[in-house]
């Protein structure tokens, strides 16, 4: 052996070896593994479903981040690492959970053969997205278990992949909110950047790229009564923002860690889902707007088709009628009733519900395997 691979293999070795164990010592239900995809700290549909599941049911719950060496969490059932594939941490029957289609490949190139594969498409393969196409047929043929998050998404996968799908069955499981963490009623301090801040907020908080309709983002803005805030960033690509905006009356505040965003969100007046209108963000279930319901925030939003299925709830804002629309979500943003509603379809969308139904999804499809299969995961 080369004395130079030698280092190497010590360093794949030394970090399973100290690999936590379950909880109690017992082995867990399964151990769900999602692949390298996102950073922990975006915290998006994911981070909540796996966290619910480790929280909630007898669950091993690895989620692979690049960038972090071994946290573990959950009194130990969640453990977030960029060595989620190492057999080590992998007890009872396997479930690897994917959401981009060409993940599919890392099965082939980590030489793991788990007893269940789910794949999760949550957005339409198209446009910033559409090199999806490639791999989608493959994950679709692999997949033990297909979901989407969104009816959409559902149909296009009918529609355009019927041979890959075969017979398999597609669920459609919507995004949600954490309910303990948006909860209005916490005492939360207001953040620092908004302290002077005395004019009513318009705000936004996500990525910001190319699906978000700048020029009603710069009509709010002129709008000299408010203050629109703005909190996010472009996740490191190319500049997303028109650099116009930069310099305008708008407050920039970079990303923020999930758990402050409520202290911003319950400064806002209105809040807001300045979207473009097009068939996928026509397909999207946005996290953000559970988050801005659950504090019962009145929502300026574009009309997608996601908007339009739920107006009630919602202030539609056209071109050419930007101020009378904020006027009318600020004379609203307190109605007893309306506040009311707007937490109620929040707490319909209860990640530990949504988690629930994954968990039972995936005890069905484990209790069917064949019986070879059973019988490896039981070792």
């Amino acid at each position: 052996m080369s004395p130079r691979r030698i280092p190497r293999i010590l360093r794949a070795l030394a970090p399973s070896l100290s690999a936590p164990e379950h909880p109690g010592g017992r082995a867990p239900e399964y151990t769900i593994v999602f692949p390298p995809t996102m950073l922990w700290a975006n915290c998006q549909r994911p981070h909540h479903l796996l966290t619910q599941l480790a929280r909630h049911h007898d669950v091993r719950a690895l989620f692979n981040d690049w960038t972090v060496p071994e946290e573990v969490l959950e009194g130990g059932r969640l453990i977030v690492t960029r060595r989620a594939f190492r057999t080590r941490y992998h007890q009872g029957p396997l479930v690897y959970y994917f959401s981009i289609p060409d993940k599919v490949d890392y099965l082939r190139r980590h030489r793991l053969e788990p007893d269940l594969v789910v794949f999760e498409l949550m957005d339409l393969p198209e446009r910033e997205f559409a090199d999806w196409k490639v791999a989608l047929p493959r994950a679709l043929e692999r997949a033990d278990v297909v979901r989407t998050t969104g009816p959409a998404i559902t149909d296009y996968l009918r529609e355009h992949h019927a041979d890959a799908l075969g017979d398999k069955p597609v669920s459609t499981s919507r995004n949600g909110v954490d309910l303990e963490l948006f909860d209005p009623d916490r005492a939360l301090s207001r953040p620092p950047e908004l302290a002077r801040v005395d004019k009513p907020i318009l705000g936004f908080y996500g990525n910001l790229d190319w699906w978000i309709d700048w020029a009603l983002v710069e009509a709010l803005a002129g709008l000299a009564d408010y203050q629109v805030v703005v909190i996010g960033d472009t996740e490191g690509r190319r500049p997303r923002i028109p650099a116009r905006l930069r310099i305008s009356p708008i407050l920039w505040i970079d990303r923020k860690p999930v758990g402050e965003l409520p202290a911003y969100l319950k400064c806002f007046d209105v809040a807001l889902f300045p979207f473009v209108v097009n068939e996928m963000t026509d397909a999207v279930d946005p996290l953000k707007v559970w988050e801005y319901f659950a504090f019962g925030k009145p929502v300026l939003a574009t009309r997608t088709a996601f908007v339009e299925a739920r107006a009630d709830l919602f202030h539609v804002v056209d071109a050419g009628a930007v101020e009378q629309a904020v006027a009318a979500a600020l004379a609203e943003a307190d109605d007893p009733a309306l506040v009311a509603a707007r937490r109620a379809a929040a707490a319909e969308r209860d990640w530990r519900r949504i988690a629930d139904t994954l968990h039972g999804e995936i005890g069905v499809a484990l209790s069917a395997l064949p019986g070879r299969r059973r019988q490896r995961s039981a070792r």
